[in-house]
């Protein structure tokens, strides 16, 4: 390449440099070309010092012209985009597509899964596989609604927070309290059996089958309506159970279901003819065989 070199009455050099071609007039600059140099070096200058020039990146398209094209996605509320955790292969992705990566997981994965849920408190001794992977979506869509708020966490991190909760509880005693209701309802044998003996004292005689029926429904809905109820209370450490106690109060007892035959014989019009006619027997007797 010929360097060039400006003619120079004082024979001295230029800023365009000295050609080592030394004063040859064929190898210097002339005044026109000197002024092309000049003008371009001005463009330059002042290309660099304005504003940046569209760009086309995409085939003759401006910058502005493909952004309008292909925007960038709304936010979806029903399917965001969710952070998958600084370990994960795929940084982000959508809620859908995180929710199906469970059938992608290998043995190692699946694996640690379970042992989070453990430690979460989840009993994973018999969980099956459908169950899990729901799990495994539940926690995506904690992730979701959190993304929704402002607050980026992953599935993991979703998880991660209940075994934190869990491990805190576990610190904690608790009392937790149970009440059981029980129903003690009496067969047909029983009822006859106890309105047998109580018309057979009050009435004289062996009840009816009409009868008897009559006294099981009436024993039943009273039984019903006043069943037992045992509170039971039991003091926890975590999940070691410390100390346990229970009480029992209401049901229906043998005196009672006793008490309920002899007032239903009672309500029999016979029973006053028949306490009548026994209590006269009686007075009868007494004076026969008195002093």
């Amino acid at each position: 390449m010929m360097a060039l070199q400006e003619t120079s009455s004082g024979g001295g050099g230029s800023i365009y440099g000295t050609s080592p071609y030394g004063s040859n007039p064929a190898n210097s600059i002339t005044g026109k070309q000197k002024g092309n140099i000049t003008q371009a070096v001005q463009n330059v200058a002042g290309a660099l010092s304005g504003p940046a020039p569209e760009q086309y990146p995409y085939g003759g398209q401006s910058s502005k012209a493909v952004l309008s094209a292909f925007p960038n996605p709304p936010y979806n509320a029903k399917n965001p985009q969710i952070w998958m955790g600084s370990s994960a292969p795929i940084a982000f992705m959508s809620a859908s597509d995180a929710g199906q990566m469970y059938y992608q997981w290998d043995a190692k994965t699946k694996n640690q899964f379970l042992s989070q849920l453990a430690l979460a408190g989840y009993n994973t001794d018999s969980i099956r596989d459908s169950q899990l992977q729901q799990l495994w979506a539940g926690y995506v869509n904690v992730a979701a609604s959190y993304q929704a708020n402002g607050k980026q966490i992953s599935p993991w991190d979703a998880l991660g927070k209940d075994i934190a909760q869990h491990t805190q509880a576990q610190a904690k005693p608790k009392t937790v309290t149970q009440t059981q209701k029980t129903y003690n309802i009496s067969t047909a044998e029983d009822a006859a059996a106890l309105f047998q003996g109580a018309a057979q004292t009050l009435l004289g005689r062996d009840p009816t089958k009409s009868e008897q029926s009559r006294f099981k429904q009436i024993l039943n809905k009273y039984e019903q309506a006043h069943p037992a109820e045992t509170t039971t209370t039991s003091n926890y450490l975590g999940a070691d159970l410390q100390s346990q106690s229970s009480t029992s109060t209401g049901g229906v007892s043998a005196a009672a279901q006793q008490y309920i035959a002899q007032e239903e014989s009672k309500k029999n019009p016979e029973y006053g003819a028949y306490q009548a006619a026994t209590n006269g027997m009686n007075w009868l007797l007494g004076m026969i065989g008195g002093p």
